[in-house]
């Protein structure tokens, strides 16, 4: 995909600017909550009593956001951190051999909060819903495929996986009828339930305190 022009540049651009600002009112010790669209269009500033900073890109997929992920932590300096990523990587066409690529990548992210001693909770992008105006750009067998994998890659390396693959999907894998607006961005009550999990999630991390065993929320 680097080969590729990138439309989304001048939106990541502004995003940084709005992230820096963001961070500066987060202050360090907050949840840093990092990803795609579906990052982005998170619209609580609160999970239980910790103050989140937002640092979704749209259209950002695994291996851009990567190099990113170092300088936001050194500049957040977050006490925890979610990661929301993949969903852009399984796109129409994506192949074997391409999410074998994204799976380095997302490895890489995950070493970056390892190496920088952040907890982290990983959340599975969700399925596609189909019938919708972008439901024909993605994959859903490649969602589903990515999202097993990065359960797998993260079982004893973060402190929990919330898997939306699976919350969210109905008996055909595919996303239940009104999760989405579009196929693939979430709807408001999606969003509720996502931030519910979150929450839940997060309060049994906090209480665990140095307990490194995951956990999976449904």
């Amino acid at each position: 995909m680097t080969s590729q022009p990138n439309p989304f540049a001048p939106h990541w651009l502004i995003r940084d600017i709005v992230i820096a600002s963001h961070r500066a009112a987060v202050g360090p010790g907050g949840l840093l909550f990092v990803g795609d669209s579906l990052v982005e269009g998170f619209y609580w500033n609160r999970i239980g009593s910790r103050p989140v900073l937002n640092a979704g890109y749209s259209g950002i997929w695994t291996e851009a956001l990567e190099p990113r992920v170092p300088l936001l932590l050194q500049s957040a300096e977050p006490s925890l951190a979610v990661l929301l990523v993949g969903t852009n990587d399984a796109k129409k066409d994506c192949t074997e051999g391409a999410l074998i690529g994204v799976m380095r990548h997302f490895e890489a992210i995950v070493r970056h909060f390892e190496e920088a001693a952040v907890p982290l909770v990983v959340m599975t992008p969700p399925p596609i819903e189909t019938g919708k105006r972008l439901t024909g750009f993605y994959a859903k067998d490649a969602m589903a495929s990515l999202s097993r994998r990065m359960v797998q890659a993260a079982k004893e390396r973060a402190v929990a996986i919330v898997d939306l693959q699976r919350a969210f999907a109905d008996g055909s894998g595919a996303a239940k009828a009104g999760v989405t607006t579009d196929g693939i961005h979430l709807s408001a009550e999606a969003y509720r339930r996502l931030h519910d999990m979150l929450e839940r999630t997060i309060a049994a991390v906090t209480a665990r305190r140095g307990d490194d065993q995951p956990s999976a929320e449904h």
